[in-house]
């Protein structure tokens, strides 16, 4: 009896043991719960966001500097030239610790009027304001996101807290968390049926960043007329907001100049695979560039423009397939909208490590999902591709051909968390009436890839044919531009480092810079001598010696200094509210007086001399194009007519005159007969040739061209073109 008894009580007491150690295990998890989000809280209030507060650092500046040219008047149709933008930054007193170099490439114009409240301020005024801005919208996000998936308060926070892109997001000044705010508003109200408003929100958000429009694909599929009309209405508000207050001309520019190369990944290095994208993948594995990528597995551009397509369509074709028409079923659209939002990420061309603070929405959602359902592999499986995509220190890669592949583990737990989301999607996918309407979207989305297809084949025409004449460099020089042929044989150009720009050369050693204290922007040569643009509150012009040494201030509040070759004359522009006028001065000991060549009519670019001392010079006209013009001595202007033209360079012997022209969105290399009028046009490719210099034989020429690189991130070129 009393084994018996025993034996009678034994399941009991190993029911009592095991509930013991799940309550146990409770307690560990929240513990450990709890040690990570104190250690994500003491990690972000005691080092990120000091750090954030304290120093400028990019992107805040790009958008800053931008709005604060708007507010006071300048002309802003040029920002998306590197050198452009850089000496209205310098003007503005923003030092280089502070931050080295700014540009807008690929931001939309609309995204710099967001913060043109804030350019009241001094720049890191105005940057703390909008970390504040930021914290506060960090509250509003984690009061959404409860109300929508009801997931507990800690769980929520943790989510958020471990989410190192959105501490990035502050430190860089980015609007990321502003836009998921915008989204998981625009669900919110979705649920709530109020899909016309929630359609204007995300029309609004892809005014700020292009890729939240594509949610009219997944509206499309839902055959939601009232949020694919609000979408339209919110994106055309967005528009007209944005070229009332910039003008047409630089929304010209973005959409055919800069968006192209954004949609290709080209905006930027698109060899870098800290980007964590196919396009940064496939560029490193299928095209040679001989400075940033000069051991590809094979050079095939074509199969990079059918790969990179094909790719992007089937990571994004699912997420649209698996959408139903149904807006009932809550949960199902919220691992809708998370399914898409993360195939979005994953088809990005150059998603930046910030990008990723937008996968606080589907990480939210889905965890929610797990939990209710009670599939623990499965929500451990999500916590570990989250933290994958969102480490902030993975090593960068310097590996070349094949082993590339291994290298992007960013790259591999995205596409893995969109896998899951779509297996997820999918496992509660109801079988209803939708298969019929398939066949139309696949005959849509095979015609967008055939587009797609075509455009990348189009662009890649000559892109790579004149690699042989590249002028070689170092890889860490970004850009080099504004070559000048000098006396000695040597060739002159400007380069953009990661800290600032600075004069360099290219002599029968090889490449080398002159180090400045100071932004070097533009420089020439005429004789013997060179003059260099240095760059701050008030540019300056300064005689160099010959190692680029300053010797004499010049002229003073000038910028982009143009020598004739006989050394007797200067030519410069001086600027009022980014518009140029064109100015003249001779060289010598005696006189110091300086002729204003230009009206206030013309806004001038770029000048070249002509051997008997007039001037032709590229300006816009009454807020025109630009074109070409040529002063006379006496002061008299003519018109060229070649309207679409910049970048004028004349021949020593004033024989000719070469030239850039704008064509469907790039500028390629023409030559013209000073004599006979007669043109004829040097390039061919899809990308921009600009900035030609003669050598003294009047027959080679020097330019930057982009062909195969990021937009306006030149190399050099020396290339003969005439007999």
């Amino acid at each position: 009896m009393p084994r018996l008894s025993v034996l009678a009580r034994s399941p009991a007491i190993a029911l009592r043991r095991m509930a013991a150690c799940r309550l146990s295990l409770k307690q560990i998890i929240l513990t450990g719960e709890w040690v990570i989000l104190l250690a994500a809280v003491a990690y972000a209030g005691g080092r990120a966001v000091p750090s954030a507060w304290r120093h400028l650092n990019t992107d805040f500046p790009n958008y800053y500097v931008t709005a604060h040219l708007l507010r006071e008047g300048y002309r802003t149709d040029r920002i998306y030239e590197w050198i452009w933008i850089q000496r209205q930054k310098d003007r503005m007193g923003i030092a280089p610790g502070d931050q080295p170099v700014v540009g807008f490439i690929p931001h939309t114009p609309f995204s710099a009027l967001l913060m043109w409240p804030l350019t009241y301020w001094q720049p890191l005024t105005a940057k703390r304001i909008w970390i504040v801005c930021n914290l506060l919208m960090v509250l509003a996000v984690a009061v959404l996101l409860h109300s929508l998936t009801q997931v507990p308060w800690r769980h929520i926070a943790l989510i958020i807290c471990v989410n190192f892109p959105l501490l990035r997001n502050l430190e860089y000044g980015q609007y990321y968390l502003l836009l998921l705010l915008v989204i998981i508003a625009a669900l919110w109200l979705y649920l709530k049926d109020r899909c016309f408003f929630a359609g204007i929100l995300i029309g609004v958000a892809g005014g700020l960043k292009l890729f939240p429009a594509l949610f009219v694909f997944y509206f499309a599929r839902k055959r939601d007329l009232r949020s694919i009309g609000g979408i339209a209405t919110g994106s055309l508000a967005s528009i007209a907001a944005s070229v009332w207050a910039f003008g047409l001309a630089l929304h010209r520019t973005y959409l055919m100049q800069v968006l192209p190369w954004a949609l290709r990944g080209e905006a930027n290095d698109p060899y870098n695979l800290g980007s964590g994208s196919l396009s940064s993948l496939l560029h490193r594995l299928l095209i040679r560039e001989p400075e940033w990528n000069p051991h590809p597995v094979t050079h095939a551009p074509a199969a990079f423009a059918v790969l990179h397509s094909l790719l992007q369509m089937l990571l994004l074709a699912p997420a649209i397939y698996l959408v139903t028409r149904s807006r009932q079923d809550s949960q199902r659209v919220q691992l809708e909208w998370s399914t898409f939002l993360v195939a979005l990420l994953a088809v990005s061309t150059l998603p930046a490590f910030y990008h990723f603070t937008l996968l606080i929405l589907p990480v939210c959602i889905l965890a929610a999902a797990f939990l209710q359902e009670r599939q623990h592999v499965r929500l451990a499986l999500l916590l570990i591709l989250y933290f994958g995509v969102c480490f902030p220190n993975w090593p960068r890669s310097t590996a070349s051909s094949w082993w590339v592949l291994l290298t992007v583990p960013r790259l591999t737990c995205l596409l893995l968390l969109c896998a899951l989301c779509y297996q997820t999607l999918a496992s509660s996918h109801s079988a209803e009436a939708e298969r019929r309407r398939r066949w139309i979207w696949a005959i849509a989305l095979s015609g967008v890839l055939g587009v797609q297809i075509a455009a990348t084949l189009y662009h890649q025409r000559g892109a790579y044919e004149d690699r042989a004449s590249r002028l070689s460099t170092s890889p860490e020089l970004l850009l080099k531009t504004d070559p000048i042929a000098r006396a000695d044989g040597e060739v002159g150009f400007i380069a953009m480092r990661s800290d600032g720009y600075v004069a360099g050369s290219i002599g029968s050693s090889g490449a080398y810079l002159h180090p400045s204290a100071t932004d070097q922007l533009s420089q020439t040569a005429g004789g013997q001598t060179n003059w260099i643009e240095q760059a701050g509150v008030q540019q300056q012009i300064v005689r160099a010696g010959r190692n680029q040494e300053a010797i004499r201030v010049e002229v003073v509040d000038a910028e982009y200094p143009v020598a004739s070759p006989d050394g007797k004359w200067l030519a410069f522009l001086r600027s009022s509210k980014g518009r140029s006028a064109l100015w003249v001065r001779a060289l010598n000991e005696t006189s110091l007086a300086e002729t204003l060549m230009t009206p206030p009519s013309f806004d001038v670019e770029e000048m070249t001399f002509l051997p008997d001392g007039s001037l032709i010079f590229a300006a816009a006209y009454d807020r025109g194009p630009s074109a070409l013009y040529r002063v006379a001595n006496d002061g008299s202007i003519q018109a060229l007519n070649l309207v679409g033209t910049r970048y004028p360079a004349a021949s020593p012997n004033g024989q000719w005159l070469a030239y850039s022209q704008l064509y469907r969105g790039v500028w390629n290399l023409w030559v013209r007969n000073t004599l006979t009028g007669d043109t004829r046009r040097l390039t061919y490719a899809d990308c921009n040739d600009i900035s030609p210099a003669w050598e003294a034989d009047s027959k080679t020429i020097i330019y930057a061209s982009d062909c195969g690189r990021a937009l306006w991130s030149t190399a050099l070129y020396r290339k003969r073109v005439l007999p």
